[in-house]
């Protein structure tokens, strides 16, 4: 070996040493202290991926989805107990999306399937949002985790009308790690409840979670700029005294006095650049989130669930969620699920059961936010990778098709996530960009940023009479698995094996396996 050789040896011996000796550092840092938010140093994430990383991405395995569960076995039960064809009424028609998605005219964009009325109102609405404050829900999976998509569709509304603030956070969260919108840090003692751990508790609301205090514990959250105001939501059984440390001043008592099975705010500081709430054990106490708003203006929560169905919203409180309604009352729901019950074992599944348990869903939102504009988000371009190609998964339009046929239902505004997304070069197109993760399922902020764009365009800026009925411009390839003879095959056997044990009580759930 030459001296020159050796001393390019010497030199990659030593940059491989000072990575691993990095990886290793930033490593265990994260594992020890998961609120600090260290991001793991690994400089070869693309052939070999951080142990824990896919939080970043918003992969992480998440709980099974039990109403997903339960109502996939009951489907399964019903389909063979009766060979009968659902009412012509009440018959999902999949056909048309997949014969528009194999011509390439596939649908993009908004639709207002109250014949202009609610998009109208909404515009209307926005428009005094100087003079008032304008309520935002957007309720969905990981896909909207970590304020992905919702940060650039908050920016451009802020910006537009006013505002300011990231609206609700919760007291500990998944996402506080990689969330860029807010500095959010929590430790101590802290116990989380959600609606996936208790599909049918009597305390949740539409935020699907909330946190106890079950020993000495602590949060803190730091704005980007200095919001109106901030708001503890809570319930408690008894009266529990906190503090709380706003911009880094003295620390004041704060009392949260006893609210029964109700739900009350109480506000602390103006102006609030930071805040740090320091609490005692309180297992009687339910903190359901802290709300950093402006006065006036549009105001934006994100309220995710990963793992989550959307299933869950039809067992929320009716008394929290009046109360709710009164604190914060919602002009705009957005509702983002799908990816958690469409799964690549699907096969041929109508999503029937889904359309049912979400159309009592949107009942109960209706009863609980008469008033509110529903717009759907459609389940985006999910791809799997099959013989070196990336293709989308066959139930993909079939879930468009479902999520459609509820907003036509309820008369609400649509927007065709996957459509748009295929018009933008699909999943894969934005993988390469960088716009999506290589799950290719989620997105990244800059994917995130540019699908906004397309939607706060047809929500506030395109002529409304122009949106029914977009198509993409250009023909596009077939974007479904190239595999239907595979698909039948495997469909014909599932079935056949069903038939064989009638007492079974369902095939495997694929809501654990395939839930992000």
């Amino acid at each position: 070996m030459s001296r020159g050789d050796h001393q390019i040896l010497k030199s990659v011996l030593l940059l491989l040493a000072a990575s691993g000796l990095a990886f290793g550092v930033t490593f265990t840092l994260r594992e020890l202290f998961p609120s600090l938010g260290v991001k793991v140093f690994n400089p070869l994430s693309d052939l070999f991926p951080t142990p824990g990383g896919e939080v970043a991405q918003g992969v992480d395995t998440p709980p099974e989805d039990p109403l997903l569960a339960e109502a996939m076995r009951r489907d399964s039960l019903e389909r063979l107990e009766s060979e009968a064809v659902e009412e012509a009424t009440d018959t999902l028609q999949v056909d048309s999306i997949v014969k528009r998605t194999a011509a390439g005219l596939i649908p993009i964009g908004l639709t207002d399937y109250s014949g202009g009325t609610a998009l109208t109102r909404l515009r209307e609405i926005l428009a005094e949002a100087g003079d008032q404050p304008v309520n935002v829900a957007f309720l969905g999976d990981s896909f909207i985790e970590g304020d992905i998509l919702v940060e650039h569709f908050r920016e451009a509304l802020q910006t537009r009308y006013g505002g300011g603030g990231v609206g609700y956070v919760p007291l500990t969260s998944v996402t506080a790690r990689f969330r860029q919108t807010i500095k959010h840090r929590f430790s101590g003692s802290w116990l989380d409840d959600n609606a996936l751990k208790h599909p049918r508790g009597s305390h949740f609301l539409i935020t699907g979670s909330y946190q106890q205090a079950v020993g000495e514990a602590e949060v803190s959250y730091e704005n980007k700029r200095p919001v109106d105001r901030a708001t503890l939501l809570y319930s408690s059984e008894d009266s529990l005294l906190i503090s709380a440390t706003v911009n880094g001043g003295t620390p004041t008592e704060v009392p949260l006095p006893p609210t029964g099975d109700n739900l009350r705010s109480v506000k602390m500081g103006g102006q609030v650049s930071s805040l740090r709430l320091d609490l005692p054990q309180s297992e009687g106490t339910r903190l359901y989130g802290v709300c950093m708003d402006g006065d006036k203006g549009v105001r934006v929560d994100n309220m995710s669930l990963r793992g989550s169905s959307g299933l869950q919203l039809g067992s929320v409180s009716p008394t929290l969620s009046s109360d709710l309604h009164s604190i914060r009352p919602y002009h705009l729901i957005v509702l983002a699920y799908g990816l958690n019950v469409v799964s690549p074992k699907d096969l041929h599944n109508d999503y029937g059961y889904y359309y049912k348990g979400m159309d009592r869903v949107l009942s109960r939102l209706h009863e609980i936010y008469p008033e509110a504009i529903f717009l759907i988000l459609s389940i985006s371009d999910r791809g799997q990778m099959y013989d070196g190609e990336v293709y989308t998964l066959p139930g993909v339009p079939r879930m468009v098709e479902v999520q459609e046929r509820l907003a036509k239902r309820y008369h609400a505004l649509f927007f065709n996530t996957y459509g748009t997304i295929r018009s933008m070069g699909g999943i894969r197109s934005f993988v390469s960009k960088g716009w999506a993760a290589k799950d290719y399922t989620h997105l990244s902020s800059a994917g995130g940023r540019e699908l906004s764009k397309r939607l706060v365009q047809d929500l506030v800026e395109s002529p409304i009479d122009q949106l029914t009925g977009q198509v993409a411009e250009t023909p596009l390839e077939e974007s479904l698995l190239p595999t239907q003879a595979v698909w039948e095959k495997e469909a014909a056997a599932s079935a056949d094996t069903l038939k064989q044990d009638k007492s079974s009580t369902a095939p495997e759930s694929t809501a654990e396996k395939d839930s992000i």
